[in-house]
């Protein structure tokens, strides 16, 4: 076996045992998005966003990836991580970013 095809067969191990152990998270969140992206909706397929929403979108994007493992097992994450550790630094990573942009 190839070394790429190698990497690929772990790599896909990987995701399917994170896909099993969260549930379809992409899913989740895109329908999420499109709810807090109502205001931003052109209603022709396309979004017109702020500038300064961009890294918020991403931390948030992060934030429900964290949720989706809640509740997808809320007894306790199944790949060893801490969701709720995780949001906490994704709050803090927040409250720096609204800090940094009141000051610019």
């Amino acid at each position: 076996m190839g070394r790429f095809e190698q990497i690929g067969k772990e790599f896909g191990k990987l995701v399917d045992e994170k896909q099993a152990a969260y549930g379809d998270s992409i899913t989740k969140t895109s329908k999420l998005l499109r709810v807090f992206m109502e205001d931003y909706d052109n209603r022709d397929g396309t979004y017109t966003i702020p500038d300064i929403l961009i890294d918020h979108i991403a931390l948030q994007v992060r934030v429900m990836d964290k949720q989706n493992r809640i509740f997808s097992n809320p007894k306790g994450d199944l790949m060893s991580e801490k969701p709720y550790s995780d949001i906490i630094g994704y709050g803090m990573l927040g409250n720096e970013l609204i800090d940094y942009e009141s000051n610019n």
